[in-house]
């Protein structure tokens, strides 16, 4: 491996804005160092129906008769991302502190691009698959919209989006619901005739405190993150929009909680003469990978071969393997150092992207 190499690499890629929606530079990027190296590389047009200016990127690193193993690292990052300037100080990356930094997820896509360099002449190896996605930060949409089965069978995967250090292993991620919860009240003069109006804010209000949000359990969570509402300071309120969202690692637990909310916000609105509506639904699958699956040994195998303590755990945070594994291809999310991502305060440890690149590495160890 090339350290300086890698880490040139980075700061080139955090360089570049690619808010989701807006990652053609990127794209871009990787297709030339693909090309300039003699890697055989394409962009597929799954951004044609979703609405951005870049395809997924995927490049393979070919060998006949082997296994087939697949990384995958996202190319948008959040805002704000208009100007980044990554700072150097006692082997810590970070931006200047008016921008994120972007090591979510351009450390992953550095530390690919490295590996590629590193292990494309090699004879005995699997063939490798890697995939650039678009627009995971604003929905997974990168392989929700991706005809997976041009990749054809997967016998690994592993993304390279999570945080933490690398060793630690997501093995599981929630099923995640979102929408709006919708009360229809009547409005009304607020100084003359308020008793001819209903509030739709009152009515939602005593519908939520029938409610558990926050942490319902250990793998349930549930949020209210905007309300919008009202007309005039004079007007009793006529309708309130709340945006809603929940999340489980058990499917039927979300499903239980979807179904308590609607009848609780649907009773409550009936017994105060308002009228309720709502488009949550679940939107994104979970996933859980058993500990001793094949894929998940072989990661704790590459761990101990370089170093690293291999550490299984479980996200509150979806990521595009929520989406691969829903498609059939096995996928665990591995750490690879990003910390305080989506903050202007996010940075990334050098040793942690050497690590994540030589992790990767070693796991070609365990799919010949």
């Amino acid at each position: 491996m090339n350290k300086e190499r890698l880490v040139n690499t980075f700061l080139d890629l955090v360089r570049i804005p690619s808010p989701s929606r807006n990652e053609r530079r990127v794209a871009d990027y990787i297709l030339n160092f693909c090309n300039a190296n003699g890697i055989e590389v394409y962009e597929d047009d799954a951004n044609i129906e979703y609405g951005g200016n870049a395809g997924n990127i995927v490049a393979i690193l070919r060998a006949e008769n082997k296994k087939r193993l697949m990384f995958s690292a996202h190319m948008d990052t959040v805002l704000p991302c208009d100007e980044i300037n990554p700072i150097i100080e006692d082997e810590v990356i970070h931006s200047d502190g008016t921008s994120i930094l972007g090591g979510d997820d351009k450390c992953g896509i550095a530390a690919m691009l490295e590996m590629m360099l590193n292990v494309k002449s090699l004879t005995d190896r699997p063939e490798l698959i890697f995939v650039f996605s678009f627009g995971e930060e604003n929905g997974l949409n990168g392989p929700k919209y991706m005809d997976t089965q041009q990749l054809g069978k997967i016998d690994g995967a592993y993304i390279l989006d999570s945080s933490g250090r690398p060793g630690e292993i997501v093995k599981g991620a929630p099923y995640f619901a979102n929408g709006v919860l919708k009360v229809i009240g009547k409005e009304a003069h607020a100084g003359i005739c308020p008793e001819k109006g209903v509030n739709a804010l009152c009515v939602a209000a005593q519908a939520i405190t029938q409610l558990h949000i926050g942490r319902v359990d250990e793998e349930t969570t549930c949020n209210l993150g905007e309300v919008k509402g009202g007309l005039a300071y004079n007007i009793v309120m006529p309708s309130v929009e709340i945006v809603f969202e929940a999340r489980s690692l058990n499917h039927d637990k979300l499903e239980n909680l979807l179904n308590q909310v609607h009848l609780v916000f649907k009773e409550t609105c009936s017994e105060l003469n308002a009228r309720f509506e709502s488009t949550v639904k679940i939107q994104t699958p979970g996933f859980m990978i058993d500990e001793d699956d094949e894929i998940s040994r072989a990661v704790v195998n590459a761990c101990e071969k370089i170093g690293l303590q291999a550490e299984f755990k479980t996200s509150g945070g979806a990521s595009d393997a929520n989406i691969y594994n829903s498609k059939g291809i096995k996928s665990l999310n591995l750490a690879c150092g990003m910390s305080e991502v989506h903050t202007v305060q996010e940075y990334l440890r050098i040793e942690d992207l050497v690590k994540t690149t030589e992790l990767i590495t070693a796991l070609i160890e365990e799919y010949k």
